[in-house]
């Protein structure tokens, strides 16, 4: 393996801290990780809130949908103890805040959570924040919803973006969205997607292969034979030193 893909620390290094959380991402930075992978949501007040759920219930001390919450609701929560009493106090974070922390040191994989049919979520402040920081270089915006990732591309051509999918989504489906309106500058599928027929299509294509979630060694070592370009994991140090050690 002459070239080995990108580290992403998917949600911050989440085994060791309280995932999404300034916390995770430091320890992450600390890491040498190439890249983090977050999570955006839209507030009820239009705040950008990292978080991974709709709810904040399973990391959290408080209960309800995130788009049914202000952002001083949410800032007033407690994202730390579930994990461990030591973060006790930790607080869901804003998109500025984590950006202000990561600053230039490693890329940012921007995910905005989705379920709507016409995109009213986070992609316009994603958009305008990545515009007034000219942050073009370094982020790169990812989704499930596809409507969420041509209106971004709508609002402006500059973003790089990422479709998200895993192995239940058609064939069919992929190679539209491939394609114009969206023309996604990577792939972003789950690791069992990937064989070496995939990275062919990809290379066709012109996307770079960016895969998640990745937590074997093993596995890691398969995906950087095929050539992905990013490996998305909970355990971006046990993943660079599995890479960096010969599989002999």
């Amino acid at each position: 393996m002459a070239e080995k893909p990108c580290i992403f620390a998917h949600r911050g290094a989440r085994r060791v801290a309280p995932e999404n959380t300034l916390p995770a991402f430091a320890r992450a930075l600390a890491m040498g990780v190439d890249g983090i992978e977050l999570d955006v949501h839209l507030t009820r007040d239009n705040q950008l809130a990292v978080i991974h759920d709709f709810v904040v219930d399973a990391t959290t001390d408080g209960q309800g949908a995130i788009t049914e919450m202000t952002w001083d609701e949410i800032a007033r929560l407690d994202a730390g103890s579930y994990f461990d009493p030591s973060f006790a106090g930790v607080r869901v974070p804003r998109l500025e805040e984590v950006l202000d922390l990561v600053d230039k040191r490693c890329q940012v994989n921007i995910e905005i959570k989705s379920r709507d049919p016409y995109a009213r979520d986070a992609s316009d402040l994603v958009a305008r924040l990545i515009r007034k920081r000219d942050l073009y270089d370094q982020i790169i915006v990812s989704s499930f919803n596809p409507i969420t990732l041509i209106k971004m591309r709508h609002l402006d051509a500059r973003v790089k973006l990422g479709i998200l999918y895993d192995q239940t989504m058609p064939d069919l489906f992929r190679t539209i969205w491939a394609g114009p309106p969206m023309h996604p500058n990577a792939q972003h599928p789950h690791y069992a997607v990937i064989d070496a027929a995939y990275m062919a299509w990809a290379r066709e294509i012109g996307a770079a292969v960016n895969t998640w979630t990745v937590n074997e060694v093993e596995e890691a070592r398969r995906l950087a034979r095929l050539g992905v370009d990013v490996i998305m994991t909970d355990v971006p140090d046990l993943i660079a030193q599995g890479l960096a050690t010969s599989e002999g």
